[in-house]
C-alpha cells in the first residue's frame, strides 16, 4: 500500500530575450495558485496568477519571479497485491506459483500538470500513470 503526496514542481516560461537560452525561466506570480479556483484536472492550480515574464526597458528583469517547486504534483493511493503458492515437489525441488497485481483496484493516479505557461493545455492534467497490471509468474527452485 503507498500514500504520497504529490512531488512538488515549477512552473515555466519560455526565455522571452533569448538570454537564457539553455533552460528556459520561471514564470511570473502574482498571487497564491492553490487559492481562489476549483481543482480539477482541468485546472490543478490557479493558473491566472502566472504570466509570461517579459523584458522592461534596459534592466534584464525577463527571468521571472516565482519560486521553485512552488505547486504540488497529483498526490498517488496505490494497492498492490501478490499470492504465492510453494508446491514441493521432492525433498531439494519445489514448484512457485505467483499472481501478482499493481495498482490492483485499478485507481486512477494522474501525472504531472502540464507547466508551461505559454501552452494552450496550462493547469491541464492529460496524463495517468499506468493502469492496473496482473502478471502470472512461475519458477522452479532447486
Amino acid at each position: 500500500m503507498t500514500y504520497q503526496t504529490g512531488f512538488p514542481f515549477s512552473v515555466n516560461a519560455s526565455d522571452p530575450g533569448g538570454v537564457n537560452q539553455t533552460f528556459g525561466n520561471r514564470a511570473n506570480v502574482s498571487g497564491d495558485p492553490t487559492q481562489g479556483f476549483d481543482k480539477s484536472r482541468t485546472e490543478w492550480f490557479n493558473t491566472s496568477v502566472f504570466s509570461q515574464p517579459t523584458i522592461d526597458g534596459p534592466g534584464l528583469d525577463g527571468f521571472g519571479n516565482s519560486s521553485r517547486n512552488l505547486v504540488q504534483a497529483p498526490g498517488i493511493s496505490n494497492f498492490d497485491l501478490s499470492a504465492f503458492k510453494n508446491i514441493r515437489l521432492t525433498e531439494r525441488l519445489r514448484w512457485q506459483i505467483r499472481l501478482e497485481a499493481f495498482n490492483a483496484f485499478n485507481h486512477t493516479q494522474f501525472g504531472y500538470p502540464d507547466a508551461n505557461v505559454n501552452s494552450p493545455t496550462f493547469g491541464v492534467i492529460d496524463s495517468a500513470r499506468p493502469a492496473r497490471i496482473i502478471q502470472y509468474g512461475t519458477k522452479l527452485i532447486w
